[in-house]
């Protein structure tokens, strides 16, 4: 909304009587002011300049030695969208007039003029673009047959290597709705249009957006959304679902990984009342409201099947001090947990993708960790997936896992690095030109519910089977 704000065009794109609205145009001086300030201070004398130097610079690749190689980190990543049309198709219209190349590297190392393209190697139907390449308003983007979709974002539905002996699909945290469509491409393509893909989104602007890139992407056929409906308050046991075998988790996360999260061009403003930083001082407004919100929410009922208060999908972590931040990753953990347990309960579950675009392990190899311990995954025997496991392009992913996050009770050193290579992660700002993510597949091993022990066994390791 800051963005919109000042530098958009249109401005902040909801109703003058909106409250979050009325609530930032209340600062736009004091905003304007800063970003003012800020460009002066870096040497720019417009707010174009400002922009095309962070566009141009933001982020720099880092190559295999370790050191910056002057590149724009971020490619734009293109999924040709299957529903539509076909790689072949696309490479023949949309971008006849590029041309292919077998190294990412190119294509970030000259201009966006030079129309160079680059066909991913791990993920079926994505190429990658110069990031200046601008088809916003490209037909194919706008009739839905080209998506643009971060290359890491991909796994996950590619990772559950759906086939012809598997039947429909949740995707439980689905807006705004790419790894949704990404999935109806996946089904699409084994020639079984009665299967289904359930897509929950609690929330109910973002359920509408969900609803709408869906029929952009040609999906309405095969995707159901569940507007305004809490994946954890799903039935595993009712009939609609009975034929579920894949989900798909993505649920909310710290955001610490999403490029751009960590920029260290920052605005801090200063209190009206102080003159100094909001919540710097004891006596500012934003320390009182932070302790009011903090007493608030000590004294508030237990939150049931739903977000942990303040925690909205890829929300960034105030990472103001260490204590602030592991409470937050404890929430967050508490509540991806939750998902997880609930999605092995399923009758004909199979595999379970769990991801984050987080960078932190509270969030990744400790909740798989955690997952692995729960007697529900004992219960219904659950695994993780092993890489020898998984489809070709995921195998050759060479970014794993860390392995003394996956260190626990009664887990062998073995064991510790099996897991961390069963996992799977993403860098930002690499040669490898993705965000930072973190995505796991756990796998049922047997077809039948066991009678539960009630017990809190630590996991012990993989099975011999």
């Amino acid at each position: 909304m800051t963005h919109d704000l000042l530098l958009s065009k249109h401005g902040v794109a909801c109703p003058a009587s909106h409250v979050l609205k009325q609530a930032i145009t209340r600062h736009k001086a004091r905003l304007s002011a800063e970003l003012t300030k800020i460009r002066l201070k870096e040497g720019f004398s417009t707010i174009e300049a400002f922009r095309a130097h962070i566009n141009s610079s933001k982020g720099e690749t880092v190559g295999q030695d370790g050191t910056p190689s002057g590149l724009p980190a971020h490619p734009r990543w293109i999924r040709v969208n299957t529903v539509k049309t076909t790689l072949d198709a696309q490479l023949a219209t949309t971008f006849a007039d590029f041309t292919p190349i077998d190294s990412l590297f190119e294509v970030l190392s000259l201009t966006a003029s030079a129309k160079l393209l680059y066909i991913d190697q791990h993920i079926p139907d994505l190429i990658a673009v110069h990031p200046s390449t601008d088809l916003s308003k490209h037909p194919a983007y706008l009739n839905g047959e080209i998506i643009f979709q971060d290359k890491a974002s991909c796994f996950p539905a590619y990772l559950l290597n759906i086939g012809l002996d598997d039947g429909d699909v949740i995707d439980a945290c689905a807006a705004p709705g790419n790894k949704t469509t990404h999935l109806a491409a996946l089904l699409h393509s084994l020639g079984q249009p009665q299967r289904r893909v359930f897509a929950f989104e609690r929330d109910k602007n973002r359920s509408e957006v969900l609803q709408r890139m869906t029929a952009t992407a040609g999906a309405s056929d095969t995707v159901t959304v569940f507007k305004r409906q809490d994946f954890l308050e799903s039935d595993p046991y009712g009939p609609v679902f009975e034929k579920v075998t894949s989900l798909l988790l993505d649920p909310s996360c710290s955001g610490s990984g999403i490029v751009g999260r960590d920029d260290t061009i920052s605005i801090s403003l200063p209190s009206q009342e102080t003159g100094k930083d909001e919540g710097a001082s004891s006596n500012g407004r934003g320390t009182k409201r932070k302790r009011d919100t903090a007493k608030q929410q000590k004294n508030a009922p237990p939150v049931h099947a739903s977000i942990p208060p303040n925690v909205n999908e890829a929300d960034d972590v105030d990472n103001s001090t260490s204590a602030s931040l592991q409470e937050r990753l404890k929430s967050l953990a508490s509540f991806q947990l939750r998902i997880i347990q609930h999605a092995m309960q399923f009758s004909s579950a199979r595999r379970i993708t769990y991801s984050t675009c987080s960078i932190h392990a509270e969030e990744n190899e400790h909740v798989v960790l955690r997952a692995l311990a729960a007697p529900v995954a004992k219960e219904r025997e659950w695994r993780i997936q092993k890489r020898d496991e998984q489809p070709a392009g995921m195998k050759a992913w060479d970014v794993r896992g860390v392995p003394d996050h996956c260190q626990g009770d009664n887990i062998s050193n073995q064991h510790a690095n099996e897991l961390a290579n069963a996992c799977i992660r993403c860098e930002k700002g690499t040669d490898k030109g993705t965000m930072g993510f973190f995505v796991a597949c756990f796998i049922r091993e047997g077809d039948t519910v066991k009678e539960s022990e009630n017990d809190e066994e630590e996991w012990e390791g993989f099975s011999d089977t």
